[in-house]
Formats: C-alpha cells, sequence, structure tokens
C-alpha cells in the first residue's frame, strides 16, 4: 500500500472506516472476550486525535498547531486574508509561523472535542458547528 519514501496520510474519516472495517471483522469471532460494542472504541479514538500537543504548540505556534488538529478532526479553517476555505492537511500554507492567522473554523460533521480546545489559545475566532450534539 505504501512505498518506501512516500509519506501516506489517513484522514479521520479514512481512519475511521479501516478500524470499523477491522472491528466488524473481530466482532464475527465468537470466542473474544470483550464486547463488541465500538462506542467506547470511537471514544477513546476521537480523544487520540483531540489530545493537545504542547511541543508542536510552541514549536509550530498556536495557529498552526490548530489548523493541524482541527484539519486532523474534519473541520475546515479559513485564515485572514483568505476567501477560500482550507480543508486538507497536506496543502496548509507554508511561511512564516506569524504569517496565517485563523479567522473561522467550520467544525461540521467533525470529531473535534472540548479537551483539544487548548490547541486553540485565548484569542477570538468564530466557529461554526453543525451537529454540536456529538460535542464532547
Amino acid at each position: 500500500m505504501c512505498c518506501a519514501g512516500s509519506e501516506q496520510r489517513l484522514t479521520c474519516t479514512d481512519q475511521m472506516m479501516l478500524f470499523g472495517k477491522v472491528s466488524q471483522q473481530l466482532c464475527g469471532i465468537k470466542k473474544l472476550p470483550w464486547s463488541c460494542d465500538s462506542r467506547y472504541f470511537w471514544g477513546w479514538l476521537n480523544a487520540v486525535f483531540n489530545k493537545v500537543d504542547y511541543d508542536r504548540i510552541r514549536d509550530v505556534g498556536p495557529d498552526r498547531a490548530a489548523s493541524e488538529w482541527l484539519l486532523r478532526c474534519g473541520a475546515m479553517v479559513r485564515y485572514h486574508g483568505q476567501e477560500r476555505w482550507q480543508m486538507d492537511y497536506n496543502h496548509l500554507p507554508t511561511g512564516p509561523l506569524d504569517k496565517y492567522k485563523i479567522q473561522a473554523i467550520d467544525a461540521t460533521n467533525s470529531c473535534i472535542m472540548s479537551i483539544g480546545f487548548d490547541h486553540m489559545g485565548n484569542y477570538p475566532i468564530i466557529l461554526l458547528i453543525g451537529n454540536a450534539d456529538d460535542l464532547q
């Protein structure tokens, strides 16, 4: 699936689909001692995606670290001075760390959790959330 020297990244949705298929196959085995209720697994996986990496924030700044976190969880980001939404983790803009400041976040149908909000620091932004019942 992956060649030496190449780098492949899976989106949050891709990883969920992959783990869902694996968990369905494991649930077909009758001798497993644990429950096949995947709710706890998805909660754990989402918590892993939302874990704050303070070293990363220090290294690349809060805007870049927050952008990486949000895109990894399926959200979209818009920066000051830009009209288009950033949706692809692999196409995050490069340049000086203070050049791209987050203006708005569209977290509709994303897997962000409140435990990841420390990525965003203490500055005001516009946050759009769809399916807010899923926000934990």
